[in-house]
């Protein structure tokens, strides 16, 4: 008698699971299912594309190499910054288009 029992048990539960699995929602499903790709693996192929037949991608100051400065002016900026220690600004350099002027 008691395997009659447990088969029902087990059928109703099935049953009882099978029915309120239909009334949760996946969101994550939902957000997922909303994107303008054709598939998940779809990827950026347009983006890709367009990066490949681009003449030259790079702008012209990107090939410059040479650094405007001296090495006497790069060692004073680099001891001050060992140092922790910064030069007060000159009037003449923070006035220079006169727009902070009230």
């Amino acid at each position: 008698m008691e395997r009659n029992s447990f088969g029902v048990l087990f059928s109703i539960a099935v049953l009882v699971l099978s029915l309120l699995s239909g009334c949760t929602s996946d969101q994550f499903y939902e957000y997922r299912a909303h994107t303008d790709k054709v598939t998940e693996g779809a990827g950026n192929a347009s983006a890709a594309n367009r990066a490949i037949h681009t003449v030259d991608p790079w702008p012209a100051y990107a090939e410059k190499t040479e650094i405007n400065t001296d090495g006497k002016r790069a060692m004073v900026a680099v001891r001050r910054y060992e140092t922790n220690t910064s030069i007060k600004p000159s009037a003449e350099a923070s006035s220079g288009n006169g727009a902070a002027k009230n």
